[in-house]
């Protein structure tokens, strides 16, 4: 089954609403076709999710409510088995199929059909995602599309600023609660602040964090999980035990403990090097191990692989451990000459790649690609630069009462130049920005962007918002907000 992507209801109601224009030729599980004569009307109260529905399944014309969930899983954990409300649901529609289809089960005995829309639609997932942040219907669009214009560019402006600050600080927070915890961890005691500046500490806190952001959004939690189980003092351990050159000792670590080299086949040089060599090292170092399951690979492009991913991981270990990788960053900002352009380029100079004999050829183990790659590009190297480097300095310079050093991260988080893009900002800079002179080209406004949208629009806290306060002002509106 192909893996699910992180799409909620909301997403699914606006494919249902849009109809023809988003799938066509619908059917239930058991086959029977499936006509909708009237999609219903949505219920924002308890209950489910459209009203007044009516639909021809088969030869049999229904009227009644519909429920929408991204798979069937939906239906139990929802607890709508045991809820009066859904006993008039007359059809269930899902996203996705399931392993284990658990059917809809009602209080009366009663069989509700069920659509997997997924299989009947005309155009992917991405173009109708896109379509809607281009062009959003009048029920799911931010409250105050094509009302922000209320604001000047000087107050948009301000509040960017003060949105960038506040999502760095809350990046900062959850950089020194992980510091914290790791200071108790290695001393056992409830008063860690004074370990917290341990260098140790401050490297397993980058190393953790990188790795995260490697993982991008569908494997970033299990790549932190990996830097947790496998910490910079494990793999020192090993590299100190072991004859090995470090170069195949690093990647059989990461491998071996990802689980990915668990029942591999493929039969290489490179790969069974690997397996020998982490099949010796799991028992003597006690490693935990994770399920190889826990790796998504579906939807990605092969350069964006974790495997390829850990490679890097690899090469970027040796240099924390071998070339001070950390210390070279920190003195990048306590540079008397400072400059934004210079800082930029030799963070990309430390963060780069070199060629490997067997990744810059591959994507998975034993499958190589049409020509050689890169194992991480100008993109997830700025990703890394902005979610990790920026509060990771920020934090150490304050931390350290580094004046020198917090006003030019400060300055390089507010004039780094660079063109970030993702779907977050796709919606702010079409639905907000539209006719301001204002651009989404640094770390500050970028991170601004998204914090607006995570924590203000799609949390409706428009009375938080000063584009909200003003835009939506005695307004009201009566829809959700979708997520995209």
């Amino acid at each position: 089954m192909n893996q699910k992507l992180n799409i909620n209801e909301s997403f699914i109601c606006r494919i249902w609403e849009g109809g023809s224009n988003y799938f066509s030729n619908l059917s239930t599980t058991d086959n029977e076709p499936v006509e909708i004569l009237d999609a219903g009307k949505r219920n924002y109260d308890g209950g489910p999710d459209y009203k007044n529905a009516k639909v021809r399944i088969g030869t049999k014309t229904l009227v009644g409510d519909i429920e929408i969930h991204r798979d069937f899983s939906g239906w139990a954990e929802h607890n709508h088995p045991k809820d009066r409300k859904y006993v008039s649901v007359i059809l269930q529609v899902v996203l996705w199929d399931s392993k284990e289809r658990t059917l809809p089960k009602l209080r009366i005995k009663r069989d509700i059909p069920t659509v997997i829309l997924s299989e009947f639609l005309n155009q992917s997932i991405r173009n109708i995602w896109r379509e809607i942040i281009d062009s959003p219907s009048e029920k799911f669009r931010l409250p105050c599309y094509g009302k922000s214009s209320v604001m000047s560019d000087e107050e948009m402006r301000e509040w960017f600023t003060k949105l960038s600050a506040e999502r760095l600080n809350m990046k900062t927070r959850r950089i020194k609660e992980r510091l914290t915890e790791l200071g108790k961890e290695s001393t056992g005691s409830g008063k860690p602040d004074i370990f917290i500046r341990k260098s140790a500490l401050w490297e397993q806190v980058f190393y953790e964090f990188t790795l995260e952001a490697l993982g991008f959004s569908k494997n970033k939690e299990s790549m932190l999980k990996l830097a947790e189980n496998l910490p910079l003092t494990k793999i020192k351990s090993v590299l100190n035990k072991l004859k090995e050159e470090q170069s195949i000792i690093i990647p059989s670590l990461l491998f071996g403990s990802s689980g990915m080299l668990f029942d591999v086949r493929i039969k290489d040089d490179y790969v069974n090097t690997l397996k020998g060599l982490w099949e010796n090292i799991k028992s003597d170092f006690n490693i935990l191990q994770q399920n190889k399951s826990e790796w998504h690979f579906f939807r990605l492009r092969p350069q964006n692989f974790p495997t390829v991913r850990l490679a890097y991981a690899s090469q970027f270990i040796g240099k924390l451990l071998n070339e001070k990788l950390f210390r070279d960053i920190i003195l990048e900002f306590k540079n008397p000459g400072f400059k934004v352009k210079d800082c930029s380029r030799n963070l990309f100079e430390l963060l780069s790649p070199v060629k490997d004999e067997y990744w810059s050829y591959h994507y998975n183990f034993g499958k190589a690609g049409k020509s050689r790659s890169s194992l991480i590009g100008k993109e997830r190297i700025n990703d890394i630069i902005v979610n990790v480097i920026i509060p990771v300095v920020y934090l150490y310079s304050v931390v350290f009462e580094k004046r020198t050093v917090q006003k030019n991260v400060t300055d390089f988080y507010n004039c780094f130049k660079f063109n970030p893009s993702n779907s977050v900002l796709d919606v702010i800079e079409n639905q907000l920005l539209r006719g301001h002179r204002i651009k989404i080209n640094t770390p500050a406004f970028e991170q601004a962007a998204i914090q607006l949208y995570n924590f203000y629009c799609i949390r409706e806290r428009c009375s938080k918002c000063r584009i909200g306060e003003q835009g939506v002002k005695n307004n009201g509106y009566g829809y959700k907000i979708i997520f995209y």
